[in-house]
């Protein structure tokens, strides 16, 4: 009975041991197989390939008239006619302003007396001279006073020419400052007149496009108050560069006949450099910061790869890839976060 009991008690343990062993070998297996289980990742993905490019470059400039000029007096004068309409357009040489001018006149006037009597002096001795009446000393002193008279006459009809003021260049007045018996002196602006038929765009660019910058080259620019893009052409590149802020001055050039663009206003400035024919380039959002440059995942045999790459020019979409791209490679753009080595991709987007 007892042999019974010990070997029944030795069958039970060698169960109890094989069940043990079979339960931990199933344990085993289900770990192995979770752990070698990684989850896919849905991507899309863009086709590298040959594009041609227009370089671009965004900066912000202003608006400044075509002619610009303060209108003020030479002299100091009451102001006795306006003849301007304030917003109004004026042509070259047109009458603006009309100040006092009779006492000029009358020194004139006084002027021309004596010079009548100087000329007859003049012929008297003339004659006289010829003669052997008088000296040739005497002569020349009358001679000198009359020459003398008319000099002073030339200056007053200068002086009497300050008295109108004229438009210098045909464009708008703005606002005028003074009315009809003002006292005005050569520090106090009358008006405002600005040629606006063309329009400048001053802007400035990094040092570093220097060799891109050509004059005559086409810009386009938008302002905060139109939708509109306006189009113009490069008329002066500064010759040298700002110090402080080691950027190269331009100046545009623009139609206004309209006269939608108003000086003094900002504008955004988008400026073509260069043309890129036949170079490979990728999305932006495909690439990732590294502490050596950048890296990109390619989607190969459906499993993430990573490849670093260098990079060139960019836009604000597309980058060119100058070393560790292949044309038609498969470059992944989304979900980057979620994708490691060799993680298992699922195609959503093909561009």
């Amino acid at each position: 009975m007892k042999r019974k009991l010990i070997l029944f008690g030795i069958i039970g343990v060698i169960i109890i041991l094989l069940l043990i062993r079979i339960f931990a070998g199933s344990g085993n297996k289900k770990t192995e197989t979770a752990a070698s289980l990684k989850p896919v990742v849905p991507v899309e993905v863009y086709i590298a390939r040959d594009t041609s490019m227009v370089y671009q470059l965004s900066t912000i400039g202003s608006l400044r008239a075509n002619e610009s000029v303060v209108v003020v007096s030479e002299i100091s004068k009451k102001v006795v006619t306006v003849f301007l309409k304030e917003g109004s357009f004026v042509s070259k040489g047109q009458l603006l302003f009309k100040l006092d001018d009779a006492d000029i006149i009358a020194r004139i006037n006084k002027l021309n007396i004596e010079e009548k009597l100087a000329e007859t002096n003049e012929a008297r001795q003339k004659a006289q001279l010829a003669k052997g009446g008088i000296s040739q000393e005497q002569y020349d002193g009358t001679l000198n006073h009359l020459n003398t008279i008319r000099a002073e006459i030339e200056i007053l009809r200068v002086d009497l020419s300050k008295t109108e003021i004229r438009a210098p260049f045909a464009g708008k007045i703005g606002l005028r400052n003074v009315s009809e018996g003002a006292l005005v002196n050569p520090n106090m602006i009358l008006a405002s007149l600005q040629d606006v038929s063309k329009i400048k765009i001053d802007f400035s660019v990094p040092e570093r496009y220097a060799n891109d910058l050509r004059q005559g080259s086409g810009i386009s620019f938008s302002t905060e108050y139109s939708t509109k893009e306006y189009k113009a052409v490069i008329e002066a590149v500064e010759t040298d560069v700002e110090k402080k802020t080691r950027t190269i001055s331009l100046r545009a050039v623009c139609e206004n006949r309209d006269g939608s663009l108003v000086p003094g206003a900002s504008v955004r400035v988008e400026l073509n450099l260069r043309a890129l024919d036949k170079k490979l380039f990728i999305l932006t959002a495909a690439l990732i910061p590294t502490v050596k440059g950048y890296d990109v995942y390619l989607m190969k045999s459906g499993k993430a790869v990573l490849q670093p790459v260098t990079t060139g020019i960019r836009n604000r979409l597309s980058v060119q890839i100058v070393e560790g791209l292949s044309l038609n490679d498969t470059v992944v753009v989304t979900n980057l976060l979620r994708i490691k080595p060799d993680s298992p991709l699922k195609l959503v987007k093909l561009d």
